[in-house]
């Protein structure tokens, strides 16, 4: 049996975090997570080199609430992620996200993840996986995720967070390679087999978080919650609950169906709920509970593509680049994105990537009357 607690938390006040923090390891026993002369990898959720007002990223107001934390029990916090933002130079995203800053004022080290090579691990079907070495070099890790709603996988919560341990552009290719929203969910799941010892605790940032159109341009949604668990599986099915989903996201039925979701009980601080945490899932979503006959017989009739909102596209050329098949043809600097939808595999990772939110949701006809 796994516990999940969860508390009310209004406000990014680093002491209050802190505080809730060491009140949820002591009412779980978890003291023990952390040791002293440890070496423990932070993890944040770091899409993209976004402020943290736009609540795409974990908020650096966790992130020193926990280092402090880990560093007052005698352990070394070092921060660290593979962000989709890599793009154009990890070192932007920790900047504009503010790790940085927490480093800097906490005298800790922040880690391009890309910079320390990668494992190899073979899949199932005989793909290969590459992990950063960053997981052998430490004694534990605490996973921070964000609270946000995902269009392809219809929630990032705790166990899809571990995808920034893939490095660098390793990431696009696995869109490629896994382009369904059940075919990714494997794919997470083996990432998350690959570190599982590794992971000490999760602790998730849902303060402000999104909802609607995530993982980066949906609506900001002050959801006032934080929640501590030793299990990666129980926290998303926990949280799933919370926001009354109706039903399983792909990620958690595929940790089901590999018995990788143990029993759980879901505890709040001082027994006081938050209520009403009611998330609104991505508009492309109502897709994918159309029973497949349907779509192969009307193929291009009830598909959801991704178009461009040219009064929004600053021509960054971002979604290109991050384009695992070469749909997208532009000239960066001068003209707006153009799909080739015959290349297409609907990842949506230049939706998830772009960073004035001007890639958005084309629907064919017939899709927009699938509420």
């Amino acid at each position: 049996m796994s516990d999940e607690i969860f508390s009310i938390c209004e406000d990014y006040d680093v002491e209050k975090i802190r505080r809730i923090f060491l009140r949820m390891l002591e009412n779980l026993d978890y003291g023990e997570k952390i040791r002293s002369g440890e070496r423990i990898l932070l993890k944040p959720n770091l899409l993209a080199a976004r402020k943290p007002h736009r609540a795409i990223t974990t908020h650096p107001a966790v992130v020193e609430a926990v280092a402090s934390v880990v560093i007052d029990l005698g352990a070394t916090p070092v921060i660290s992620d593979s962000p989709g933002g890599a793009i154009r130079g990890a070192q932007r995203v920790l900047n504009n996200t503010g790790m940085n800053d927490v480093a800097k004022r906490l005298n800790i080290k922040t880690i391009p993840l890309e910079t320390k090579g990668a494992n190899i691990f073979t899949l199932p079907d005989g793909e290969k996986l590459f992990i950063s070495k960053i997981v052998e070099e430490v004694d534990g890790i605490i996973n921070l995720p964000k609270m946000k709603t995902h269009s392809l996988t219809l929630t990032t919560f705790a166990t899809k967070n571990l995808y920034g341990l893939v490095p660098g552009f390793r990431k696009a290719e696995f869109h490629k390679i896994y382009p369904t929203p059940r075919k990714f969910a494997r794919l997470i799941v083996e990432v998350y087999k690959a570190v599982r010892e590794k992971i000490r605790l999760n602790f998730i940032d849902g303060i402000v978080g999104m909802d609607g159109n995530g993982p980066s341009s949906g609506d900001v949604r002050k959801i006032g919650i934080l929640g501590l668990s030793d299990d990666t599986a129980a926290m998303d099915a926990a949280l799933e609950k919370i926001i009354g989903l109706k039903s399983p996201a792909p990620i958690t039925i595929e940790l089901k169906r590999q018995n990788l979701l143990p029993d759980f009980a879901i505890e709040w601080l001082d027994g006081i709920p938050a209520e009403n945490i009611n998330l609104k899932i991505p508009s492309n979503w109502a897709m994918r509970f159309v029973p497949a006959f349907i779509t192969r017989s009307l193929g291009a009739l009830v598909q959801v593509y991704p178009d461009v909102d040219e009064k929004k596209c600053i021509k960054c050329g971002d979604c290109k680049n991050s384009c695992p098949v070469s749909a997208i043809s532009m000239e960066a600097g001068k003209t707006a994105p153009q799909f080739d939808y015959k290349k297409c595999i609907r990842c949506l990772c230049c939706h998830e990537i772009c960073p004035t939110s001007a890639v958005i949701f084309k629907k064919s006809w017939l899709a927009k009357f699938i509420k």
